[in-house]
């Protein structure tokens, strides 16, 4: 009944004809083909597909990475290990400070992390809120293995396997015990600390075995100031160009007249008198950068446990629990307050009797009190346009994470006989669970905010302790360091949030043969699912309220049912003809229904033709689907501030080519690069759909031992996709032609962006293509056993199909938000691996190579010409991020067969991530390329 370690065998061969790894293959696998080819063979399955045989290599493009090459990359998450492959495209990880939340996912074909399914020896992981699963809670010391299918799969597996399926095959059957400790750290900067310890032990009887792993890692932040690229907003500009126009000196503009009898219009500015800072742009604006986490901490610690018993010769109990507990942070700079018109604010006056109000000026945000009844000019009133300041007094903006993971999965399995032939079954049971507690601090109250600025006399006289706020400095012109801890004790506050969410199913699988045809056995597998997900965010009562400094929310609720059947079908067409050694078809289908949309049903059709023992040629054509997850259902509207370019700045007179823009006064000038616009779930969504074709071969040539060729092209589709159509896309479509999405934008008097909506909806679709390749040659020599690999993914096409809500029109966006089918993202992406083996000796080296690619750019100040090119084909500016690659090395000795120790260096030349000016921070792709620096480590591993 202990197959797996058969299994693990069967991959190995696989790799050794031609379903090589995604990185990099095992020294010690590689060069052991002779022994294996021997050892007894039972019927497994290959992820892809749940028919249980022989054959190892099907129609599906399949890659696998064994627990040793895991190692070689030198890192503690098996998240960034798997987002190194060259089919993954962009996902957050945890060099994502400023939106990211600790995670990091696998997006393969960069068509959306959602659309990955994430399986653990072949169960789904439990994702979180927003659909994705967090691999950094899976630890690296309890894998066997991991097996990469880059193809719909959602005939075979269901929703969410619309690009592929990541399946990590864990440790079963081990004997024994074993333990491993790492550490590595930023050489060049000597920071970002990393450390991995683990022990595992396990032992194996007549009838069953135990296995039991506790891990640990911590990794240590490093900070954005500490590097030249990210110390800065932008790059090769200066410190303030690109920075937050809230200054920690404040920045202050109204309507009316001041004491002098001076008239201040909008955009008006103060000359320095009373207090309020004089404007100059952009040397006021303030240089945030050095404040954030350019690698964000984190703290896991982990522990997994395995049964597996024989309750009879035919029937089996297994069993898996897992708990895994996160601590992870994301720091920003200190909080900006902004208040006024510009910004849609009402209720807030900042009072003539305030003691700190150098104007003497009650001056409201309240625009309605700048006229008269008759429409006339209200003299007496002042209305305040836009107020902001830096609140360096209250510190850094730190968001921590607490989350628990839980999962447990039980079952049965056996082999029933009928007729001669043998069925395998299975029965389980999976409840998931994930609970997060977060604490944000560096907050501001803003009601409180309100009365501190507002009439001395309430503020005074209130029970809850309000102190009049000094935003201005007073007298002495001080403006950083004029708010007393008295101040802020009163103003501040720590945000506690909570949310969590959990899977629970039933699932039942057959397999085996149904009967013999000419030219062999028919196969099926067939099974059924229950399953339930549930999820819940359920933010801080004064962020849920609207009144805080930063983003505010509504709570997440919801949860939907589905069941599920499917049928998969190996039929066995021609053999033994020539240029047919065997033929194979491969037939699937899944019929789902859900308990929120409905019911859908997928399909999936393969070929596999082996045309001599040693070309393969295969083919796939499958439907896929993605049912919504619980953020993208039930999310509750909230803020967010993204950075935005208002094309309207000007007005209206400024840009007459640009019809949207009419009617905008003249002169006017969006406040801050941040523009607020509001984001919501739909609970009306439906399930994204698609169609995914993979056509290539594989090919073993006898008259060259060792070496391997495959080669894949792939074509996805994915329509209804869920997604919200962006900010900046919104702005431009509405200002082109005065129609697309106008209705998205709600502007103030002045002109302004009060509010934009950039909700989910099933906005179009995307599309992409291109193809993989993977050579591999094996060879020895007097001087060892040597292996070369390359693994590569050339992308042809990503394009994302916007449908305007209102008109119904279909535009064509790239990865950039500009119009057309130009792709912005690496065309190319290759991992070149060399490993060496010789008696204890081993070594690699990985060349980890992105391809040239561009992006719009808009530099201003003068820095255009220096930092953006004059040739776009779309129009604008752009900027050419250059192709270049990482170096990797590592050195391993083995003391005895109990004992390794191994060395080694990532970005052995210390290379720098390409400029990129579209990204908000750090002047570079965090999802693409790496903290600059040189990464040393050591590991030493031992087992007995």
């Amino acid at each position: 009944m202990f197959t797996n370690s058969k299994l693990a065998k069967s991959v190995k061969l696989a790799c050794a004809f031609g379903a090589a790894s995604a990185a990099l293959v095992a020294p010690n696998a590689a060069f052991s083909q002779e022994a294996e080819a021997d050892a007894p063979i039972e019927k497994i399955s290959v992820t892809g597909s749940r028919i249980k045989r022989t054959e190892i290599e099907g129609a599906n493009p399949v890659s696998v990475m064994e627990a040793v090459d895991i190692e070689k990359f030198g890192i503690t998450s098996i998240g960034d290990v798997l987002q190194a492959i060259p089919s993954a495209g962009s996902a957050i990880n945890t060099n994502n400070n400023n939106g990211g939340d600790g995670t990091t996912t696998i997006n393969i074909r960069g068509i959306g992390s959602g659309r990955t399914l994430v399986l653990v020896n072949g169960k789904r992981w439990v994702p979180g809120l927003g659909g994705a699963v967090d691999l950094n809670n899976i630890p690296a010391s309890i894998i066997d293995r991991i097996e990469v299918l880059k193809d719909g799969a959602s005939a075979v597996y269901g929703s969410d396997a619309i690009a592929g399926v990541v399946n990590i095959i864990t440790r079963t059957d081990f004997e024994g015990f074993h333990a491993s400790a790492y550490q590595g750290q930023y050489l060049s900067y000597n920071d970002g600390n990393k450390e991995q310890y683990d022990v595992g032990f396990g032992f194996t009887g007549d009838r069953g075995s135990v296995y039991m792993n506790v891990s640990y890692v911590e990794e240590e932040q490093t900070l954005a100031g500490d590097r030249a690229i990210s110390a800065v907003p932008t790059f090769g500009t200066a410190p303030t160009y690109g920075g937050s126009s809230a200054p920690p000196q404040g920045r202050f503009y109204y309507y009316g007249y001041d004491q002098a009898g001076d008239f201040w219009g909008v955009n008006g500015q103060g000359d320095g008198n009373g207090g309020i800072n004089s404007w100059v742009e952009p040397d006021s604006r303030f240089n945030f950068a050095p404040f954030n986490y350019l690698s964000t901490p984190q703290e896991r610690t982990a522990v997994y446990t395995q049964a597996r018993y024989e309750l009879t010769d035919n029937i089996t109990a297994t069993a898996t629990a897992f708990y895994n507990n996160r601590k992870s942070a994301q720091a920003l700079a200190p909080t900006p307050l902004f208040i006024g018109t510009a910004f849609g604010d009402e209720g807030f006056t900042l009072a003539a009797n305030n003691p700190y109000n150098p104007t003497g000026l009650d001056i409201s945000t309240d625009a309605s009190v700048y006229e008269n009844a008759d429409g006339s000019f209200n003299q007496d009133a002042a209305v305040m346009y836009l107020f902001g300041r830096r609140m360096m007094e209250a510190g850094y903006r730190i968001f921590a994470q607490n989350v628990d993971q839980f999962q447990f999965n039980g079952g049965f399995e056996g082999i029933f006989e009928i007729g001669g032939s043998e069925f395998y079954w299975d029965v389980g049971y999976t409840y998931a669970d994930i609970a997060q507690n977060e604490i944000t601090e560096g907050l501001l109250n803003m009601d409180r905010v309100a009365k501190a600025i507002g009439d001395v006399d309430v503020c005074n006289s209130s029970s809850d302790g309000c102190v009049p706020l000094d935003l201005f400095g007073g007298s002495t012109g001080l403006y950083e360091g004029s708010i007393t801890q008295e101040m802020l004790d009163y103003i501040t506050f720590t945000a506690q949030d909570a949310a969590g969410t959990t899977l629970e199913s039933y699932q039942a699988n057959v397999t085996g043969d149904l009967f013999e045809l000419p030219a062999g056995y028919l196969a099926f597998a067939a099974g059924y699912e229950k399953r339930w997900q549930s999820g819940y965010d359920q933010p801080d009562a004064l962020i849920a309220a609207g009144i805080t400094s930063g983003n505010s929310r509504q709570a997440t609720s919801g949860s939907f049912s589905v069941e599920e059947a499917y049928l998969e079908l190996a039929v066995p067409v021609l053999e033994g003809l020539p240029l047919v050694e065997r033929l194979d078809l491969e037939l699937a289908t899944r019929y789902s229904d859900y308990s929120n949309f409905g019911d859908t049903t997928n399909s999936k059709v393969g070929v596999k033709w082996q045309v001599t023992e040693d070309l393969l040629l295969r083919g796939t054509w499958s439907e896929a689907f993605r049912a919504p997850s619980i953020v993208e259902l039930f999310r509750g509207q909230a803020d967010s501030f993204s950075p935005l370019t208002d094309p309207c700045n000007g007005g209206g007179s400024a840009n007459p080519t640009l019809p949207g823009c009419a009617g905008i006064p003249t002169g006017y000038q969006q406040p801050n690069t941040q523009i607020r616009i509001t984001v919501g779930g739909n609970p009306e969504l439906l399930a994204e759909e698609a169609e995914s074709t993979t056509i290539g071969f594989v090919y073993s040539p006898e008259f060259i031992e060792g070496l391997s060729l495959t080669f894949d092209m792939f074509d996805i589709e994915v329509e209804n996709a869920v997604s919200s159509v962006g900010a900046q896309t919104i702005l431009n479509a509405c200002a082109a032609d005065g129609r697309t999405l106008c209705s998205l934008i709600q502007r103030g008097p002045s002109g302004n962006v009060v509010d934009l909506y950039n909700g989910l909806v099933n906005l179009g679709g995307q599309t992409t293509s291109g193809f993989d390749w993977e050579i591999a040659y094996n060879f020895e020599t007097s001087v060892g056993d040597f292996r070369l690999q390359m693994d590569g993914t050339y992308v042809d096409e990503r394009t994302t199909l916007v449908i305007d809500p209102v008109t119904k029109e279909v535009t064509k966006f790239n990865d950039a938000g500009q119009a057309g089918d130009r792709d912005v993202v690496p065309r190319v992406r290759t991992n070149l691996s060399a490993i060496w083996n010789y008696e204890d000796f081993s070594a690699t080296y990985l060349i980890r190579y992105i391809g040239n690619t561009t992006e719009a750019c808009s530099i201003g100040g003068g820095y255009d010409d220096d930092l953006c090119s004059d040739y776009n084909p779309d129009g604008g500016s752009t900027n050419e991020l250059e192709a270049m690659a990482y170096h990797d090395a590592s050195f391993s000795y083995h003391f005895n067969d109990n004992l390794r120790f191994t060395v080694g260096v990532n970005n052995v030349w210390d290379t720098d991530p390409e400029v990129s000016y579209s990204t908000f921070a750090n002047s570079f792709d965090p999802s693409m390329y790496e903290v600059p620096g040189r990464f040393g480590y050591a590991r030493v591993n031992m087992s007995f």
